[in-house]
């Protein structure tokens, strides 16, 4: 018996499968190689097997199963996350692929996003130390990583004016981080007492770290993650969502979702381009 989340996902393939039977395209006029900058260091989306140094993770599969509709192949290119836009905007890639926030901040870069998964950010720590982190409130005064090149370092200032200062408590001091590799190590070290993390990703960290790893309360906030393209090639933004199109109506989608362990709620219904069908 189909879930609740598969058979929106049914419904939402089917919606697909007659639109591209209507004479949508999603090859046309698109690139036999596609140069796609992604950073390696964020598991289970995108990173390296360390025996074959081979790249991995659901961003990787999904991209390539994307490209594959398109009838291209993609030519993966190590880039900082903070490089992404500028590459792209200097046409050294063509898209970005890792776990990139869709915001309307970004979209005023020049750049748009293919909507293809839900996320957000929660604060996690170690669960050796539950007790200390009864709930979000205790946070306050706390030292708090946030990868710096993301809009989080924002996102937990803004949390904490409102959740801290605001009730008279001390701010969350907030300890800049180059990614959240980085952000765990420094947990493990004792460096910080929690980060921000995508609630996407526990289960996945936690399988391979003896469930080392737990959210405190809920995510404080939500979004789409996107494929990066530039503004000034929608045609070719067009075809990546068409195509995504394409791969959620032959299950693939589905299937990728299940093979890297994420939750159903990750799951979006149908492609969209900065958040609009």
């Amino acid at each position: 018996m189909l879930s609740k989340t598969g058979l929106r996902l049914a419904m939402s393939a089917l919606g697909i499968v007659f639109g591209l039977a209507g004479g949508a395209t999603y090859a046309e006029g698109t690139k036999t190689v596609i140069n796609a900058a992604t950073e390696p260091t964020i598991p289970p989306f995108t990173y390296k097997d360390l025996a074959s140094n081979k790249l991995m993770g659901f961003d990787i599969d999904l991209f390539e199963a994307i490209a594959a509709k398109m009838g291209a192949k993609v030519n993966w290119i190590d880039t900082k996350y903070q490089e992404f836009i500028p590459a792209i905007k200097t046409k050294r890639v063509d898209v970005a692929v890792a776990q990139k926030e869709d915001t309307p901040e970004g979209r005023t870069a020049g750049v748009s996003f293919v909507d293809y998964v839900n996320d957000g950010s929660v604060f996690v720590t170690l669960r050796a130390n539950a007790e200390r982190f009864p709930d979000m409130d205790v946070l306050c005064g706390k030292r708090v990583g946030a990868t710096r090149s993301s809009d989080r370092p924002v996102l937990v200032a803004k949390w904490s004016d409102e959740h801290c200062t605001k009730a008279g408590n001390p701010a969350v001091i907030v300890v800049g981080t180059e990614h959240s590799a980085d952000s765990r190590l420094q947990i493990n070290q004792g460096r910080i007492d929690a980060f921000t993390f995508s609630p996407l990703r526990i289960g996945y960290q936690n399988k391979i770290e003896n469930n080392r790893y737990m959210a405190i309360g809920k995510p404080f906030h939500s979004f789409p993650n996107g494929i990066v393209f530039a503004n000034d090639d929608p045609q070719f933004g067009q075809a990546i969502k068409n195509a995504l199109g394409a791969v959620m109506a032959d299950g693939t989608y589905r299937d990728l979702l299940r093979k890297w362990d994420l939750p159903d709620d990750g799951a979006i219904e149908r492609p969209m381009i900065n958040g609009q069908p």
